[in-house]
């Protein structure tokens, strides 16, 4: 098959520019300047990691604090391999320890992932090319030199970065979604719709939820997707979470301007601030720019509150015998603009810190602690074998240290190509291994080929050889980018043929070297993934699905027996952190089983669908668990009698819906079929929805509190509000499982489907 190339932008073509510049300058710095080999040795492989093994994204001013770590972090790590390159054991003692701290760490910062080749690679380097203590400062000159000449071509050669599509897809999604509301609200809020503008308003909220599948599809797929201590790449993830919740909310049609007399003007200021926000929020994406961080959001947040006093005042003149379902319309037209102006801040807030600012305070939400003391808690949840970031970094650091003591034991003559062989190919499952040894060996022998014919064809000019380095290095910091990992495999085999012939003059026989220690590193990482999780991601996905799904359930549960005072309420705080950890497992499985070459056959809507909905189920018991410390609950034995009978209806809902997400989690870990969707769980529409009609208004008329007390109706009615909102996830889910089900479990459910059906003994 003809190989395609995929350059928007022509940025892997413009950095390929720079490492073909910068990397013949280092090397010929030291090499033809100083006469220095091992100078020259880390400024070509510094250069290239600089430039082709590591890529930061964010405002200038992260990327240039990014690099600057990575120098500053490198300068360790080469001090430490050239002080472990003459002992066998203690070379593969540190190489085990270094790379298990650079891969793990990875799961508290995006840059720690996405540095931590080139950290591993100065380590390697250093350690198994032999040399002294005294030649460190000449190989710390190299790095230097490598570092400096980086940073100037990056921060001066086309410094910009491409138009980053992941907040363009965001930026879309936002628009999609006011112009929903603002068509909603035109349509919908005054006189009864026409048939055309109805069929016109399902158009809108179907372009809207596709752009909202779209960004989220394209956020899960994200290699480096930080858990989080407050990063841009962290905040617009949660901000892709607010896009799906925030997309039911905006298909919830608004009542007539009759239900909310008592608070129109409320009403209209919500209904122009939140679409005004989504907007703002869409151009901070698009230009990666905080602006103003967020002036708007004041006046939105000002709203949110407005709305939330003229509905209690419109409800305090309100009594039992009042007509029940105008009080309900009242309830639920609250309920949708609170919603509205509440995910709008939340998205505003993200977006914010998305593109590099700093967002306002939330005012109605627990802040999340960020810091050291946050990265502790996030690495701390994944000191388990039920982790797949823990599970992957003892596997790299045992694939690395048993090549750094093969390669010690069998003497290679140039050993680091063992250790780089084995952590260029090894993956998380033995079969996503064994793809790439085949892909990484077929491009070494191309490179040899070629490499060798350019060498033989030069022959003993070595000008010509200089001259060669730069095309040779182009094209092999090229085409990993843009065209395939075995192109990448044969340019950077040319680079190395090219690069050892003027260090040492040897021909051709260097690819030959390459290709013998690439071959072992090869089988080392198949013997390391055979021997370690050999299913990889997928053994342990559905297990942290179903976690993620059972601990928000419990989650769920714990907060609304807790907000009504029910007496076998548990404590919040543990069950939140357990849902919260849970949370983190799944979205480093997820990733981790994406970027598996062996899971190509996979439904990866299916599967973000999967993972949104455990976000919103947590969501949803978050939100009431924050509500829950604002203020205490009216004891339920001092209101009238209609309250306690009300909670009979509550309570069923209360519990199916935790038996639900529960049980469902829990057939998700089993690869058993997941339970149906409740009987009167609504399917999705494309045009607007409408709440459910079970009249609430009585529950929430003011008796019987105490000043500074929520009603305990009040507190009823905004609960079922969050189980009806969870009740309408359940259709979706049950689709989504069998999808995701039948790619990574497909015998486990057809025996579970056979056994169902099977007929009973006699």
């Amino acid at each position: 098959m003809k190989p395609t190339i995929s350059d928007p932008g022509r940025f892997a073509l413009k950095n390929a520019v720079r490492a073909a510049i910068v990397v013949p300058a280092a090397f010929a710095l030291g090499l033809e300047v100083f006469d220095l080999p091992q100078m020259a040795l880390f400024g070509a492989f510094g250069s290239i990691g600089m430039l082709v093994f590591v890529d930061f994204g964010g405002t200038l001013r992260e990327r240039f604090l990014a690099y600057l770590g990575t120098l500053l972090v490198g300068t360790l790590t080469i001090a430490l391999g050239t002080l472990c390159s003459h002992t066998t054991w203690l070379a593969v003692v540190v190489m085990l320890l270094v790379a298990f701290a650079v891969l793990f760490a990875g799961i508290v910062d995006g840059y720690v992932a996405a540095a931590s080749l080139v950290l591993i690679l100065t380590f390697v380097i250093a350690a198994m090319v032999g040399a002294d203590a005294g030649e460190i400062p000449e190989r710390l000159a190299g790095w230097g030199v490598a570092g400096a000449l980086s940073l100037i071509a990056i921060f001066g050669l086309w410094p910009s970065r491409p138009p980053d599509r992941l907040r363009r897809g965001g930026a879309a999604a936002l628009d999609q979604l006011a112009a929903l509301l603002e068509g909603m609200g035109a349509t919908l809020g005054a006189e009864p719709a026409t048939k055309a503008e109805e069929e016109r308003l399902a158009e809108r909220s179907a372009e809207a939820y596709e752009a909202v599948v779209a960004a989220r599809n394209a956020f899960v797929a994200l290699p480096h997707r930080p858990a989080g201590v407050g990063g841009r790449t962290a905040a617009f993830g949660r901000l892709v979470d607010d896009l799906d919740w925030f997309d039911a909310l905006a298909r919830e049609q608004p009542a007539p301007g009759s239900v909310s007399e008592g608070f129109a003007s409320e009403r209209a200021a919500v209904e122009t601030r939140v679409p005004a926000a989504l907007r703002r929020a869409a151009e901070r994406l698009r230009a990666n720019d905080p602006g103003d961080d967020g002036a708007e959001l004041a006046g939105l947040a000002a709203a949110h509150r407005a709305i939330g006093r003229a509905f209690l005042a419109q409800i305090a003149r309100r009594r039992p015998e009042d007509d029940a379902r105008r009080v309900t319309a009242e309830l639920n037209e609250a309920y949708r603009l609170r919603g509205l102006a509440f995910a709008a801040l939340q998205i505003g807030r993200h977006a914010i810190q998305a593109a590099g600012g700093k967002a306002p305070p939330e005012p109605t939400l627990a802040p999340l602690p960020v810091g050291l003391r946050e990265g502790r808690r996030i690495a701390g949840s994944r000191y388990s074998m039920r982790s797949v970031w823990f599970r992957n970094s003892v596997r790299g650091a045992v694939g690395l240290a048993l090549a750094v003591l093969v390669a010690r034991v069998i003497d290679a003559q140039h050993g680091f190509w063992v250790v780089l062989g084995t952590i260029s190919v090894l993956r998380s499952s033995a079969l996503a291994t064994g793809t790439t040894v085949v892909e990484a060996l077929t491009g070494t022998l191309i490179g040899i080929v070629v490499g060798g014919l350019v060498v033989a064809a030069i022959g003993a000019h070595t000008w010509l050889l200089w001259t060669a380095l730069p095309l040779a290095v182009l094209l092999g910091a090229y085409s990993p980018r843009a065209i395939s990992f075995t192109a990448g495999q044969a340019g950077f085999t040319i680079v190395v043929v090219v690069l050892f012939n003027l260090l040492d003059p040897v021909g051709w026989s260097v690819g030959v070297v390459r290709i013998e220690d690439v071959a072992i590193g090869c089988a080392v990482s198949l013997v390391t993934g055979f021997l370690f999780w050999p299913r990889g991601a997928a053994d342990v996905l559905r297990e942290s699905i179903g976690a993620a799904y059972e601990s928000a359930a419990r989650y769920l549960d714990t907060t609304i027996a807790s907000m009504l005072g029910a007496a076998r309420a548990a404590p919040l705080d543990p069950v939140a952190v357990e849902a919260s950890e849970a949370a983190l497992r799944l979205d480093d499985t997820v990733r981790e089983y994406l970027a598996e070459n062996g899971s190509a056959r996979r439904d990866l809507d299916a599967l973000a669908r999967l993972v949104g909905g455990a976000t919103r189920l947590r969501r949803a018991a978050r939100l009431m668990h924050n509500a829950a410390g604002l203020a205490p609950l009216a004891p339920l034995d001092a209101h009238e009698p209609w309250v306690a009978a009300a909670c009979g209806p509550f309570d069923a809902a209360w519990r199916a819906r935790c038996d639900w997400f529960e049980g469902f989690g829990r057939a998700i870990a089993a690869g058993k079929e997941p339970p149906a969707p409740e009987p009167d769980a609504p399917e999705r529409t494309a045009g607007p929805t409408s709440r459910l009609n079970r009249e609430l208004g009585p529950m929430v008329v003011l008796d019987g509190a105490s000043d500074g007390e929520v009603p305990p109706g009040l507190a009823i009615a905004w609960a079922e509000r969050h189980l009806e909102g969870l009740l309408t996830l359940e259709p979706p889910l049950s689709e989504a499982a069998h999808a995701v089900l039948d790619d990574f479990a497909p015998r486990v459910l057809k025996e579970a489907r056979t056994a169902a059906v099977a007929p009973a003994p006699t």
